[in-house]
């Protein structure tokens, strides 16, 4: 297909590529010695990133069309990986790494042991939301051939995605790596989809994959009940006419989410404020703000993204910053997908399988590099790590930059802690959208609505019409507001309340069998360097593989002992206890990532170590009966 291109086409496309990926790709389709004795891409010194551009060019304007697809051996990998990553691949990360390049049909998924087992007649799975783990755990047990049933409690599929429509939202990692690696050739408009993009793209997941079929919507879950004598659940939802329907099932996956439950402000007096005041998860199609004089509460990503679009559509903004923010660019960030980059995706043998490794395995270990002190380091006088005070002094010098050198502003601006023991956010014009004339930025904390806008600490009243409140979630509602009941009638979230939120492997809890949490408390490894995508593929398969050894086995019911739960959960205890954002009082301050002094989202293990915790289920945890 080269010969129907010409070279400065081609040059573009390859001045536009992840070069890294792009060299390994064209190695491994033609093994050429050149492009493999230059060293790592990120390493290069001109003269030989110059030398490699054009080898790139030679290579495919003459060979390309020779090409194809072949799945590389294992030993082959280990030596691209190298290539590509810049240092050895240890033993324990081959296989997670292998997974994430996708060479397989489907990455991460459970297939039955033999052909000859299959899912019994009426065996049946209900899994509670149609958003990313939703759709992912359909299409695992769609591929199964395992019946299931996804209830969605809106009229559409996405989850967040469909609740979510404020100005300018969008993902804050690359599309590449905000997708399931079981479709290879998605053609993404933008780097960071919007919103309605990213609705799409499940929507054709669903369709393409067999899952839309299994969907009912306007279903939204009451109460999910454990007969200990059926050893089935009975599931019952409220339908959108306000009746009731009710199903036993074998086994529930909730894959309700994280992001299922806004958290509202609650200050004085805000029943009695004359205004509107919007949540980003119930923005108002056709909203005029053109005459308005609108709050926005809070700089989390969602306040950060919609700050400047709301700018532009208003009257005057004032912003409320509660806590300060590292806040940091992205390459490529609104920017659409150029041709040449399509063209190279759709034609390169290789080169999208690559790209995944480039795009998703971050090079930072962001426990090693930002979580953890190397006292070493700080005995020289710097703070946490040298990369934390690399990363540090680079986003104060964007601060500066992106204010114009405002010093009223950066004053209000720098963090008091280190960068990264916080969801990082993604800017999306925020910083300069303060700059502008119809903005004023308040650091003061808010007292008091009035019936004409608020009151904050130094007394100062803010006239108001519209209050945006950005105020994000209320993660540890986890399943919630749906009722669980277990063995013996427990109900689950009273057992949460003793303590706080735990799971095994963030998915099993003990006395409620058959019972699977996606994205369920601490479930995201805080090493990094796997996007959330690929977790939602491991989940699935990990639940499929339960299921399987239910029907291998001849038994009813697979659940987590408890002592295995409880020695998980003290372990994740003991192993969070050497990251700051879990000891150093500022970096814990009104962090969601933190809650009760516990850590609540993340999990304090390797990335490898948590692939295989959730990969292949534990026979010495876990009991079938």
């Amino acid at each position: 297909m080269a010969d129907t291109i010409d070279t400065d086409y081609i040059r573009q496309a390859v001045e536009y590529s992840d070069l890294a990926a792009l060299r390994v790709a064209i190695f491994q389709a033609c093994g050429d010695t050149e492009i493999a004795a230059l060293g790592p891409v990120a390493q290069l010194s001109p003269e030989d990133r110059s030398r490699l551009i054009e080898r790139c060019i030679e290579l495919l304007s003459t060979d390309l069309s020779s090409w194809s697809l072949r799945t590389p051996s294992d030993a082959e990998i280990y030596s691209m990986l190298d290539m590509v990553l810049g240092k050895p691949t240890e033993l324990g990360d081959f296989e997670l790494r292998k997974m994430v390049l996708s060479f397989e049909d489907f990455p991460g998924f459970a297939e039955w042991p033999t052909p000859e087992i299959k899912a019994p007649e009426g065996f049946h799975v209900a899994i509670i939301g149609g958003g990313f783990n939703g759709i992912a755990t359909g299409v695992q047990l769609e591929q199964l051939g395992i019946d299931f049933t996804v209830y969605e409690r809106r009229e559409e599929l996405g989850g967040t995605w469909a609740i979510n429509r404020y100005p300018d939202i969008r993902v804050d990692t690359l599309s590449s790596s905000y997708e399931f690696s079981f479709e290879k050739d998605y053609q993404w408009d933008e780097y960071f989809a919007r919103g309605p993009e990213v609705r799409a793209y499940l929507t054709h997941i669903a369709n393409k994959f067999g899952v839309m079929d299994h969907v009912k919507h306007g279903h939204d879950l009451i109460e999910a009940r454990f007969n200990d004598d059926t050893k089935l659940w009975r599931v019952t939802f409220r339908l959108t006419d306000g009746s009731t329907e009710s199903r036993d099932v074998n086994a529930i996956v909730s894959a309700a989410g994280l992001f299922a439950n806004p958290s509202f402000p609650n200050f004085p007096g805000i029943e009695n404020f004359g205004g509107l005041v919007i949540h980003p998860t119930q923005w108002p199609e056709g909203i005029d703000l053109s005459d308005k004089r609108v709050a926005v509460i809070g700089n989390g990503s969602t306040g950060v993204q919609l700050l400047g679009r709301v700018t532009e559509m208003s009257k005057h903004v004032t912003m409320f910053q509660r806590t300060p923010q590292w806040i940091s660019p992205r390459d490529k960030y609104g920017k659409h997908v150029e041709p040449e980059s399509r063209w190279l995706i759709n034609t390169m043998p290789g080169y999208w399988n690559w790209c995944r490794i480039t795009s998703i395995m971050h090079l930072f270990d962001f426990d090693k590099d930002f979580l953890i002190r190397d006292a070493e380091y700080e005995k020289t006088g710097g703070q946490i790590t040298a990369k934390s005070d690399f990363v540090r002094n680079m986003l104060l010098e964007y601060i500066k930059t992106e204010t114009g050198g405002r010093q009223d502003l950066i004053d209000k601006l720098i963090p008091d802690y280190a960068p990264m023991v916080r969801r990082p956010i993604v800017d999306n014009g925020w910083y300069r959208a303060l700059t502008r004339d119809n903005v004023e930025l308040v650091t003061e904390d808010i007292v008091r609505f009035t019936d004409t806008g608020m009151e904050t600490a130094d007394g100062v009243h803010h006239d108001l019409d519209v209050v945006v409140s950005a105020t994000g979630y209320d993660i540890v509602k986890y399943l919630w507001p749906a009722e669980y009941f277990g063995r013996n009638g427990v109900n689950l979230h009273e057992k949460w309340e003793e303590e706080s939120p735990m799971a095994y492997v963030g998915m099993m809890v003990p006395g409620f069998p058959n019972l699977f949490t996606l994205y369920g408390p601490n479930s995201q490894p805080v090493s990094g360097g796997v996007a959330l995508p690929a977790w939602y593929q491991m989940w699935a398969g990990f639940v499929a593989r339960c299921l399987i050894g239910i029907v291998e086995q001849g038994k009813q019911t697979v659940e987590v002992t408890d002592e295995a739960f409880r020695d998980y959960n003290e372990k994740l205890v003991e192993e969070s206890q050497k990251l700051i954002m879990v000891t150093e009082e500022a970096s814990a301050k009104k962090n969601y990532y933190v809650q009760n002094g516990r850590m609540q989202v993340n999990a304090p293990w390797e990335t490898c170590d948590y692939y295989r915790m959730t990969s292949y289920p534990d026979p010495e945890a876990i009991v079938y009966q």
